[in-house]
């Protein structure tokens, strides 16, 4: 089955629990999956698998947020059920490129963010920013760190050029 690769979308970062249960034999699609209302599919027609024989099709799921890449291992949980590799990247690929403009001694930085839709391009942007921030703020001075974030307090989107 492809599970895998079905992509959904929630603002909930608690894991949830989502089914299949269908009657065969048909085509068995991303569409078929019931989730609970907080949780969105990205792309209702993808293929999950085709059944062949008339029966009765059920499954549940557990549906994780997470980061990064989980790799199964051969594992079989008590309760029968096993995990499948899962990759949680919705960025897919990103490209900057930096312009001059105005009187030719002022510079703006384009970004341009493919995603693979469970994020939107700027909920990536906004979510890489606060994990740099979080990474570089233990390096600048206490009264630097407050003016960064009465910065980020005072500005919701940031006006070009913006200045830290």
């Amino acid at each position: 089955m492809n599970l895998k690769e079905i992509v959904l979308r929630s603002n909930l970062y608690e894991s949830c629990d989502a089914s299949i249960c269908i009657k065969g034999p048909r085509h068995v699609t991303a569409q078929d999956i019931i989730l609970p209302p907080h949780v969105q599919i990205v792309d209702n027609t993808q293929h999950i698998a085709w059944l062949t024989e008339p029966i009765d099709f059920f499954i549940g799921l557990k549906i994780e947020r997470n980061r990064g890449y989980f790799n199964k291992v051969d594992l079989h949980f008590d309760d029968g059920s096993y995990p499948i590799d899962a990759l949680f990247m919705p960025v897919q690929n990103a490209n900057h490129s930096i312009h001059s403009y105005g009187n030719e001694k002022q510079e703006i930085l384009f970004l341009e963010i493919w995603t693979n839709g469970s994020l939107t391009p700027k909920e990536a942007l906004h979510e890489s920013a606060r994990i740099l921030i979080d990474f570089f703020i233990p390096f600048f001075p206490d009264g630097r760190r407050k003016l960064i974030f009465s910065r980020c307090k005072t500005h919701n989107s940031p006006t070009p050029p913006y200045l830290l």
